[in-house]
């Protein structure tokens, strides 16, 4: 145990030390972050489509295009495409679906690029998206884009050719090749770091080198490892142990008083996982608060193979979460309502778990509105 207290010291007064130099040098501040832009794809979409665009207001015409296509180097298979004399779509609208980037030159070639930050591929995507590439007769190419470069599920893409890369890396990497291209474009120059700010935060890398190196040093030593390892099996653990302190006595004393029963599943950094019933509903539907495909949602579910709410029903709720504002949202066969909203980090754990009850009365909101909306309906 003294080990590991001795290897999290240490390691505590690294981070302290780069938290204090984000702090000093303002490396904290992002507006992509306080304008909520982190899970939306179609938002990181709309970014690089424009950083990308020959003819986009950056004025850097092909320049950027040119760059991210060298980033690829080997990997990029389409011959002599016509970076100056290409065209951008942004979720271009095909029979086979909607692509979320379409990159054409005027040789009938095409760069296809699908951009997943969580959301799980749709049934036979990229099947569907190369079908429709076979109509570029020139070359083409589908480069499958997320987070950490992760390979698209069998059913998307199994059987035709496509290239993961991530943001993690392939992106950062363009994008800080981009702030030497725009030195002398200020304004692009700055949003360009502001944007690899925020996609490090996205993807953990958010502590600079020096500190990470430190890091590494003091981690190689074999005592270290044997506590970082103790410390990585009981990492889980100890958020639950966070929740049941600070959010479940709470939580279920406010079930209490709407009636429900609240049963608290599981949790992690990310999410909260948990539901809530009612003896009056019978068992055909319960409140779920959940994470899938790497994003939290919350909603109304019932399970279809048991019982399902019926289509009259599903509109009567809609109707009513329509006139308390809830807008951003959607429905499923298990979700007769569903709504994501932002995954947790650390900093929500710290300031909206164990030093506030943000994060509760947040979910509090959310259960009451959904209580008003389901008032009247016969489940």
């Amino acid at each position: 145990m003294e080990k590991i207290n001795n290897l999290l010291n240490q390691v505590a007064i690294i981070n302290k030390k780069n938290a204090e130099i984000l702090d000093a040098t303002g490396g904290r501040f992002n507006m992509f972050r306080v304008c909520g832009v982190n899970h939306y794809e179609n938002t990181h979409s709309a970014i690089l489509a424009e950083l990308l665009n020959p003819y986009g207001t950056h004025g850097l015409k092909s320049k950027l295009l040119e760059c991210f296509i060298d980033t690829l180097g080997d990997y990029f298979t389409i011959v002599k495409f016509d970076f100056d004399k290409s065209r951008i779509h942004t979720e271009h609208s095909t029979e086979d679906g909607r692509i979320d980037i379409l990159i054409e030159d005027n040789q009938n070639k095409a760069i296809i690029i699908e951009n997943k930050i969580y959301a799980n591929d749709q049934p036979e995507q990229l099947k569907r998206y190369n079908r429709y590439a076979q109509t570029y007769k020139c070359g083409y190419q589908i480069l499958y884009l997320t987070l950490l470069g992760d390979n698209a599920s069998e059913q998307s893409g199994g059987g035709i050719s496509y290239l993961s890369i991530s943001y993690k890396e392939n992106i950062i990497n363009w994008l800080e090749k981009c702030v030497a291209i725009t030195s002398r474009y200020p304004t692009v120059r700055e949003t360009i770091i502001q944007y690899i700010n925020h996609l490090k935060q996205l993807t953990n890398q958010d502590m600079n080198i020096k500190n990470k190196e430190e890091i590494t040093e003091v981690l190689s030593k074999i005592e270290n490892l044997r506590a970082a390892q103790a410390i990585y099996q009981n990492y889980s653990a100890a958020y639950n142990y966070l929740i049941e302190r600070h959010f479940n006595p709470k939580m279920e004393d406010f079930a209490k008083q709407k009636g429900l029963e609240y049963h608290y599943e599981h949790s992690e950094e990310q999410y909260v996982r948990f539901h809530l019933t009612n003896s009056n509903w019978q068992g055909k539907c319960w409140i779920g608060f959940t994470f899938e495909g790497n994003r939290c949602h919350y909603g109304l579910c019932n399970n279809p193979n048991v019982y399902r709410i019926s289509e009259e029903n599903r509109k009567a709720l809609h109707e009513n979460l329509n006139k308390l504002n809830v807008f951003s949202r959607k429905e499923s066969n298990w979700w007769p309502f569903y709504a994501h909203y932002t995954n947790l980090s650390l900093d929500n754990w710290e300031n909206d778990i164990i030093k506030s009850d943000n994060f509760l009365n947040e979910c509090k909101d959310r259960i009451e509105k959904l209580l008003i909306a389901m008032e009247g309906i016969d489940f």
